[in-house]
């Protein structure tokens, strides 16, 4: 089946513009495996596949403990430390955060990603039923 619909692709198109096409899709491939969405708390809504990059890491699940600051602290260091570990294990190109759940959660998320990486994420924004990504460079302000 694959080698039929590969030789008649060459037939139609030649073979130049098919090794170029899967040229550019394994380049294609290669960026996506360093490419990483985190999406900081996955709770009833789903992220449309279309904005999962790469390999997905969920830091969270759920409600965080916020009862005091305390827990609030416990929490974060446990999700953190796991989120650590991730971006440590790739020398990462690019990295989306999806900022779901608590605010000052995206925020420790987005910080972590800069200080162990050091560039910025591109954020997935969601408003009026669909989702925006967001790239703004610290350097662009500096």
């Amino acid at each position: 089946m694959l080698k039929r619909l590969l030789d008649r692709s060459v037939k139609e198109r030649g073979s130049g513009a098919v090794k170029k096409c899967l040229r550019q899709l394994l380049a294609e491939e290669n960026r996506n495996r360093l490419t990483l969405t985190i999406i900081a708390n996955e709770s009833l809504h789903k992220v449309p596949d279309k904005h999962r990059h790469g390999e997905v890491f969920v830091a969270s699940r759920g409600n965080l403990d916020f009862t005091s600051q305390k827990a609030v602290l416990s929490s974060l260091r446990v999700v953190l430390t796991k989120l650590k570990n991730v971006l440590v294990r790739k020398s990462w190109k690019k990295v989306y955060l999806v900022p779901t759940g608590h605010p000052v959660l995206a925020l420790q998320i987005k910080n972590l990603v800069y200080h162990v990486l050091r560039f910025d994420t591109v954020d997935l924004v969601y408003s009026g039923g669909q989702y925006y990504e967001i790239e703004i460079k610290r350097a662009d302000f500096l």
